[in-house]
C-alpha cells in the first residue's frame, strides 16, 4: 500500500506545483504589461517553466488560468469580511474592510484589468463571476438573519434583500474606485460606503 500512496502523494504534488507556477507566471506576464488576450499557452507555460503538455495536465486553457485566479481573489477579498460583526463594530470597521479591499485590488490591477475584460466577452467567464458574487450575497444573508433573529436588525428590513444590495453594491462601488477613481480617496470612499450601507440597514 505504501509504494502506492507515495507515488500519489507525489503526482499530486507535482501538480500542486505545476498549478502555482502557472498561476503564478500569468499574473507576472500581465503586471509587464502582456495583455491576457495576447498571451499564449505556450507563452505562459515557458514563463511558468513546465512544458505545454504538463499546462494541460492541470489546465483546460488559459481562460481556466484566469478563472482559477479570479476565483482566489474573491476568496481573500470576501475573507476580509468574514468575521465583521455588524453592530458590535459597526460602519468604522466596514470601511476599514472596505479600504483594504480597495488596496487589494489595487494591488493586484493588471489581474483585475484582465478578469473584466475576459468577463466583458467570455460568456462562461462572466457566469462563474456572477455564481461567486451569489454565494457572497448567501453569506451576508445569513449574517443579517442572524443579527435579526438576535434582535439587532429591524423587522421590517428583508435580510435576502438587504444582503443582495450590500454585496452588489461594495462590488461595483470598489471596482469603479479602482479603475477610475483617485487613489487619494479609497479611504474616504471606503467611509461612505460603509456609512452608507450600514444606516440604511440597521438605522431604519
Amino acid at each position: 500500500m505504501a509504494s502506492i500512496t507515495r507515488p500519489r502523494a507525489q503526482l499530486s504534488k507535482r501538480r500542486a506545483e505545476t498549478e502555482t507556477a502557472v498561476l503564478g507566471s500569468v499574473e507576472r506576464l500581465l503586471a509587464q504589461g502582456e495583455r491576457f488576450t495576447e498571451l499564449s499557452v505556450q507563452r505562459i507555460a515557458e514563463e511558468a517553466g513546465v512544458a505545454r503538455s504538463t499546462f494541460y495536465l492541470c489546465f483546460q486553457d488559459k481562460s481556466d488560468v484566469l478563472l482559477r485566479l479570479a476565483g482566489t481573489i474573491k476568496d481573500e477579498l470576501y475573507a476580509m469580511g468574514e468575521k465583521w460583526r455588524p453592530v458590535e463594530d459597526g460602519p468604522g470597521a466596514l470601511a476599514e474592510i472596505y479600504l483594504r479591499q480597495i488596496r487589494h485590488y489595487r494591488d493586484r490591477a493588471p489581474l483585475m484589468a484582465a478578469i473584466t475584460e475576459v468577463a466583458g466577452y467570455d460568456e462562461a467567464f462572466r457566469d462563474a463571476s456572477v455564481q461567486s458574487i451569489k454565494r457572497f450575497t448567501r453569506r451576508i444573508v445569513a449574517k443579517f438573519r442572524e443579527e435579526q433573529r438576535a434582535g439587532r436588525l429591524p423587522d421590517g428590513v428583508d435580510p435576502a434583500i438587504a444582503g443582495q444590495v450590500m454585496a452588489w453594491s461594495g462590488e461595483q462601488v470598489i471596482a469603479r474606485q479602482v479603475s477610475l477613481g483617485d487613489p487619494a480617496d479609497d479611504a474616504e470612499v471606503a467611509r461612505a460606503l460603509a456609512e452608507t450601507l450600514w444606516f440604511g440597514t440597521f438605522r431604519r
